[in-house]
């Protein structure tokens, strides 16, 4: 399964739900946590949330968009995070 796009969910979210508290701490714990990933950033944006940034691999991407899914299991979440190019160039750069 492809974990990069729109990602719904079903449900309502729970009464008292404060979102912007609740992303905070995801924020925190993406980037204190295994994942280490300080360039990601979590905001709401009308009705959904949004995930963006740069990870350095597909597996870090989608591991980080798993938990954001599981932590806010009844939002509709958009994963755009971005995965960086670590190959090899495969020619020389002009500096003329």
């Amino acid at each position: 399964m492809n974990q990069h796009g729109e990602r719904p969910r079903a449900g309502a979210p729970a009464a008292g739900d404060n979102l912007e508290y609740r992303l905070a701490h995801l924020s925190e714990r993406i980037a204190g946590g295994p994942l280490g990933e300080l360039g990601v950033r979590l905001e709401v944006r009308g009705e959904a949330v949004l995930l963006t940034g740069t990870v350095p691999s597909t597996q870090c991407r989608d591991a980080i968009c798993d938990l954001v899914d599981a932590e806010l299991a009844g939002h509709q979440v958009h994963c755009d995070l971005v995965v960086t190019d670590a190959s090899s160039p495969d020619h020389a750069e002009d500096l003329a």
